[in-house]
């Protein structure tokens, strides 16, 4: 239900100044807004929820009138749409307002360019709200310069091992207070503006609160402890998201850079200091690190004029991280950054190429990539992936790829993602060792098949996603190590650190950071024969875990790095999970309706909160 309500956002657009309250007055306005609300209630209370066709109807004719409205005045256009929202009463007026005044120019400008009754209705409906069939992938094979070598340059192992550190999704929030309340109406909580000192239900910690984004207090227990779960580790990523889930209230973009600033120096005098972790750390774009939230236009989108054009560019951005990740990155690919739309390459050890790319060109949520006309290929983002592939296929080099939002998450777009999945099987696993991704905050991985058969034989790629150190929404906060050998880079063990935030609050003591589990030691069996953590071994392991519930209720209750508040996991639920594990691009997962016949189940009614989307919501405590 919350997802569908998302709508009421993305139809907005920017705040009405109240003298064209008055319009509202008359009979035209007013029968407009309740035919309008009308439509919403259809769409937002349907038949059956579980059935896509039925209520992809109710979701296109909002959208056509959505449309029709962006033809109007925009101050009467935005007061009906502010009016609809406060009447519905399921989203906070606050987060709402908020998101319409930051988010509203773009959606307005967007909006009026889409076919809603074609592909692009559809797209954005089965998408973001599940609501419709998903639209078949357009067709494209991807071009590469040479075709895959037959007998392709092998790498033999070094049976030398280094440790690599995988952080992601900080969310660090600023305004977290101790004391505070954590069950608000907003979708973080913990702030003293949202507490209501007379009548706290429950007060937030010193060092984190489910419901809640990360205090700096419990991420500098974490950077200190980090030394000692990975001593001397050869390197470092962080794949993306460092501001907070207040995406109501990113700007002036002064706001969100200062964030970025602050925590990037953070990371500095830890990261670089001989004395404390001592090694680089290698970053990719999330989606929160833009402002507006999600946000990355492509380089022909129809941006507004002045000022507001500079912000929207996103210069502000690529031109910060470059400044913060000095010292980290080669100055000779950190210069293209920008031009690179914020992906870039180096070398953190020798032989191995990292690619980190700017996986925000495939989010559902990024609203100019449904401008017409749309890009397969948005800013040439793949095909400068394959080109530094290609030149690492001629030097015999290994690669891994670092990205904010997995290929095979709901949230990215499935012809991207099928496109992605092209250039995986084209050059792994000569060439791509590892993939590496966060943003579902949750401890998870996803396989890659050279076939459509997906057996075990035929798994060449995994991509690790790592957990979140935010709490947000129920999870504890973790950080992941690996075990690479140094010949071929691939993982051969994984770990995963966690704090148990419940007993941390419970004892009122610093957070107890310890190791989780090993990957290796955990899930391997006498009957998993395969190398142990190779795209095959990860397959067996799901099939194991389709035979054996406690096998997957290990993964499952890891998945939430051990939170008191893992729902549980019924049969559907189990299915789909397993589903995704073996879902490398998104068109392979099981909880969407797709428009053509397919031998996978269909389970619609997904049984968790996402960590993102819908965190502009209002949160139900």
């Amino acid at each position: 239900m919350h997802r569908y309500l998302l709508l009421l956002i993305f139809i907005a657009s920017i705040e009405a100044n109240s003298i064209f309250q008055s319009f509202l007055a008359s009979n035209s306005v007013k029968k407009v807004e309740d035919e309008f609300y009308d439509r919403i209630d259809v769409f937002l209370n349907p038949k059956d929820p579980d059935d896509a066709r039925k209520n992809c109807n109710s979701c296109i004719s909002l959208l056509a009138m959505a449309k029709r409205l962006c033809f109007f005045p925009e101050p009467i256009q935005l007061a009906v749409m502010k009016n609809v929202c406060k009447r519905s009463k399921l989203v906070d007026n606050e987060v709402c307002e908020g998101v319409v005044r930051e988010q509203g120019p773009i959606v307005r400008r967007v909006l009026k360019t889409m076919d809603i009754s074609g592909r692009d209705g559809h797209l954005l409906c089965a998408s973001v709200f599940n609501s419709c069939p998903y639209p078949d992938v357009k067709q494209w094979k991807v071009p590469f310069p040479k075709h895959k070598p037959k007998a392709p340059y092998i790498h033999r192992p070094s049976n030398k091992t280094m440790m690599v550190l995988h952080l992601s999704d900080w969310h660090v929030d600023p305004q977290y207070e101790e004391g505070t309340e954590t069950k608000c109406s907003k979708p973080i909580c913990c702030r003293r503006q949202y507490t209501n000192f007379d009548n706290i239900v429950s007060k937030a910690s010193p060092w984190g609160s489910f419901g809640c984004d990360t205090p700096i207090s419990l991420i500098e227990t974490m950077l200190e402890y980090i030394p000692i779960a990975a001593p001397n580790a050869s390197f470092a990523i962080l794949t993306g998201d460092i501001p907070p889930h207040e995406v109501w209230e990113t700007l002036p973009v002064e706001k969100t850079r200062f964030i970025q600033n602050a925590s990037y120096s953070l990371l500095h005098s830890h990261f670089d200091s001989s004395f404390l972790i001592n090694t680089k750390l290698y970053p990719a774009i999330g989606n929160h690190e833009s402002a507006p939230t999600n946000l990355f236009p492509l380089e022909d989108s129809s941006l507004p004029s002045g000022k507001r054009h500079d912000d929207l560019a996103m210069t502000w951005l690529y031109e910060t991280l470059v400044k913060n990740w000095e010292g980290w990155i080669p100055s000779k690919y950190l210069s293209n950054v920008h031009k690179n739309s914020g992906s870039y390459i180096s070398y953190p050890a020798n032989g191995l190429k990292l690619i980190s790319i700017n996986t925000n060109y495939c989010y559902n949520l990024n609203w100019w990539l449904y401008e017409q006309p749309t890009k397969k290929d948005p800013n040439g983002l793949l095909k400068w992936l394959v080109s530094h592939l290609q030149k690492s296929e001629d030097r015999k080099e290994k690669v891994w790829i670092s990205g904010h939002t997995p290929p095979g998450d709901s949230s990215c777009f499935h012809d991207f993602a099928n496109y992605y999945y092209q250039i995986i099987q084209r050059y792994a696993p000569h060439v791509i060792a590892g993939q590496f991704f966060g943003h579902t905050h949750r401890d998870e991985f996803q396989i890659f098949y050279k076939n459509a058969s997906q057996k075990a034989e035929d798994a060449i790629s995994v991509a690790y996603i790592a957990p979140s150190i935010t709490p947000f929404p129920d999870l504890n906060p973790g950080f992941r190590t690996y075990t690479v050998d140094t010949g071929t880079f691939e993982v051969v063990d994984s770990q995963t650190f966690i704090a148990d935030l419940d007993k941390s609050i419970e004892w009122d003591q610093e957070p107890n950071w310890h190791k989780e589990y090993s990957a290796k030691n955990l899930y391997s069996s006498s009957n998993n024969t395969f190398k142990a953590l190779s795209p095959s071994w990860w397959h067996k392991v799901t099939e194991e875990m389709e035979l054996d519930d406690k096998k997957f209720d290990l993964y499952w209750l890891n998945r939430y790095k051990a939170s008191p508040l893992t729902p549980e996991c019924d049969v559907s639920c189990r299915t789909n999970v397993i589903c995704g594990m073996r879902a490398g691009k998104s068109e392979l997962r099981c909880d969407y309706d797709p428009s053509s016949s397919t031998p996978r189940p269909v389970i619609l009614n997904r049984k968790e909160r996402d960590a993102c989307g819908i965190s502009l919501l209002k949160q139900q405590h």
